[in-house]
């Protein structure tokens, strides 16, 4: 994959070096998650980078040696999330649907 990151698809889990606080992580990687990641790839095919950069079009991407933007990362993975099913919960709902009713 790259320096920041590797797949485990066995044990279904993705390694992230240097996250916050510098420290690394082991992440679980949901079969659907997986499932998306491979059909992304498989539409640039780029050998080093899982999101390369777009900046010469989409047939370009294969080539590319550097990563999609911030932005475009951040926006890939909402997709992903969203066909996954996932969605984000903030800690105020989280709060009001744990609370017990007065």
């Amino acid at each position: 994959m790259s320096r920041s990151g590797s797949f485990d698809a066995e044990r279904q889990r993705v390694h992230i070096r240097d996250a916050k606080g510098n420290k690394d992580r082991l992440v679980p990687l949901p079969e659907t998650t997986l499932i998306l990641l491979r059909r992304f790839w498989q539409v640039h095919r780029n050998p080093v980078l899982l999101f390369p950069s777009r900046q010469g079009g989409p047939k370009s991407a294969q080539a590319a040696t550097t990563p999609l933007d911030r932005g475009g990362v951040q926006v890939t993975l909402r997709k992903v999330a969203e066909e996954c099913g996932l969605k984000k919960r903030s800690l105020r709902t989280v709060y009001v649907t744990a609370m017990p009713h007065i």
